[in-house]
This record gives structure tokens, C-alpha cells and sequence, in this order.
């Protein structure tokens, strides 16, 4: 999934991290990716936006760390934001893990996770957020037509599923319509 944005992430490490990507860079990172021979974006419409205050890539490890405010926008409808986030790559430079620590929140249409640390497995397309050791625990809440809020020391769910996992939970939610539950 965020493969097709190394070209982009390469282009932010080599300019002034204080800079802001705009499209313009966006643009240009592709068009110097195809002139390397590397692997750009396979949809056109795919894309991210990334800004934090540093960032650091250690080739040789395989680890990309963006930290201070950091925002990553992806195209298609989802948000992290971290004070500071690790994005671990194979040995073909695709993404293999990205570990969010601080402040995290992840965001799309319909949820909103907040959490003090998550973990991103893209081979299994599963997110893992957890709560902290002062007790605050992890919560993602679903809008929709039946909202619901889910608390939990771990929450762990699937991005191509619907099935979640809570640890130590608290799920609140809310029926609408026929079959409601009497308040």
C-alpha cells in the first residue's frame, strides 16, 4: 500500500525537512522514479501527502522515521497522524510495517482510532493500537447508521474485514430503528 510512495519519501528526506511536499514535489517524485526505473504509483489516483518536522532514512536498515507532528494523508480516504512514526521496509523497499508512537490517530470516512501506540502489518492488512501504561486505554469509534465505540487495553481489527478484536473492552453501542433495544 505505501510502496508505490517511496520515490515520494526519498524526495522528502532529501529536501529541507522543515518543507512542506506539495503536489508539485508530489509530481516531480514520480516523474524522477520513472526516469530511475522505479516503481511509481500503479494508480494514477493513489497518492500521500506527508509533512513532519524531520525525517531520517537509514538505507542500509531498512527504517524511515518521520517524527514531530507527523501527518500522513492517503488518498483514498485515511489519516495517521503520530508524534512520531517508523515505517520498516522489506528487502524490495516496500513497506512491510509502519509502528505509530505518540498521540496516534488513524481516520477514514467512517472510524476514528486514537491510541498511544499502533502497529500496521501490511502483509496481513491488520492494525494493532494499544493504550498506554498510565491506563488510557485504545478506542475507535464507527459512525454509520448504528455507531460504536470500542475501548480496550488492545484493539486489533483487519482493513479488508470486519471483525475486531478487544482486550480488556468497553463497547457502547447504539441501536436506531426496528429491534432497538428499549432505553
Amino acid at each position: 500500500m505505501i510502496a508505490p510512495f517511496l520515490p515520494l519519501l526519498a524526495v522528502m528526506l532529501l529536501t529541507d525537512p522543515s518543507d512542506v511536499i506539495d503536489a508539485a514535489a508530489i509530481a516531480a517524485a514520480r516523474e524522477k522514479a520513472q526516469a530511475d526505473g522505479v516503481a511509481a504509483a500503479k494508480n494514477p489516483a493513489e497518492s500521500a501527502h506527508i509533512t513532519c518536522r524531520t525525517s531520517d532514512f537509514d538505507r542500509m536498515a531498512g527504517v524511515v522515521m518521520l517524527e514531530g507532528d507527523v501527518v500522513v494523508r492517503y488518498s483514498g480516504n485515511y489519516t495517521m497522524c503520530s508524534d512520531r512514526i517508523f515505517m520498516f521496509l522489506s528487502g524490495s523497499n516496500e513497506v512491510s510495517r509502519v509502528v505509530a508512537l505518540g498521540n496516534v490517530s488513524i481516520t477514514n470516512d467512517l472510524r476514528v482510532g486514537t491510541c498511544a501506540m499502533a502497529t500496521y502489518r501490511r502483509r496481513k492488512g491488520e492494525v494493532e493500537m494499544y493504550g498506554d501504561s498510565s491506563g488510557t486505554l485504545a478506542r475507535l469509534v464507527e459512525g454509520g447508521d448504528d455507531p460504536s465505540e470500542l475501548e480496550g487495553s488492545r484493539i486489533r481489527f483487519w482493513l479488508d474485514a470486519e471483525q475486531v478484536e478487544v482486550d480488556n473492552s468497553r463497547i457502547t453501542v447504539e441501536e436506531k430503528g426496528e429491534g432497538a433495544l428499549p432505553r
